[in-house]
This record gives C-alpha cells, structure tokens and sequence, in this order.
C-alpha cells in the first residue's frame, strides 16, 4: 500500500485558497464594525440634542433675559448668539461622558430672538439652533452632522 504524500505546490494552492475565502470575511467584519460605531454615535447625537431641547424649553425664559444681560450681548439686535453650555447643564454633563469615549463629539448651538412685524426683536420667542457633529474614519469623508430647531415662547 503506497501513502500519497502532499506537495509543497498543494499547500500553498489551499492556504491561497483559505486567503480568498478569510480576506473578504475579515473586511466585511471590519466593515460592519465601524457602521455599528457610526450608528451608535448617531443615537448618542440624537439624545444628546432631544435632551438639550427639553432643558431649553424647560428653562425659565426670564433666564434668558438675565444671560443676554449678563453676556452683554446687544439689546437693539436679534442674534444670532452663541448657545454656551451653561444653558444646558444637565445635557452638558452627558456631551462630556460621550467625548470620553469619542474625542471627535461636539455640540454648538445658537439662539435668537424672533423679527416682529415692525422687524425689531420679539423677545417673547426664541429660535433655538442645536448641531451635534462627529467625525466618520477615513481621509475626504464629511463629519456626520444632527440638527434641531425649534421655538421657545414666553408663557
């Protein structure tokens, strides 16, 4: 009885073989793994501004007065002014766990007073502007960017 002995040729045809079939698995995984991570930043973006929208409008609006005046910001103009974080403290505590996690996670905002008809500032609505951007891996990708809008009137 003659035993059949396995070439050198043979091995390297089935680890080429092996490669073929490992190399598409290991990039669809890899693949996979960083739209789980975009999906997961995507979902901490979207509460982050729901939460911020919900500590704006549950502010009380003469807060709005005192940090325009505390800010010095110009009482003839509408804005837009900056949205600084000391108008959402409680959500700010939440953006500064996830940039632990992701550096690339930011959160800017505005605020205006409305135009009434006799086009000066309303200063019984506000229009409020919150963006929430990150980051995507790879070189010419635009960063992915969550928008909210919406008013806030005076009671």
């Amino acid at each position: 009885m003659k035993r059949k002995a396995v070439t050198l040729a043979e091995v390297t045809i089935a680890c080429l073989i092996l490669m073929m079939a490992i190399v598409p698995l290991i990039m669809n995984s890899r693949h996979d793994a960083s739209k789980a991570i975009e999906t997961e930043k995507i979902q901490m973006a979207e509460r982050i501004l729901e939460s911020i929208k919900s500590e704006l409008m549950t502010t009380q609006f003469k807060t709005f007065y005192e940090r325009a005046e505390e800010e010095n910001l110009d009482k003839e103009s509408a804005g837009p002014f900056e949205l600084s974080d000391a108008y959402y403290p409680l959500s700010l505590s939440k953006v500064l766990e996830i940039q632990k996690k992701y550096k690339d996670f930011s959160v800017v905002g505005t605020w205006s007073w409305s135009i009434g008809e006799d086009g000066k500032p309303d200063k019984t609505m506000i229009n409020a502007k919150v963006s929430c951007s990150f980051s995507r891996p790879g070189p010419d990708v635009p960063p992915i960017e969550r928008q909210k809008a919406f008013f806030i009137v005076k009671p």
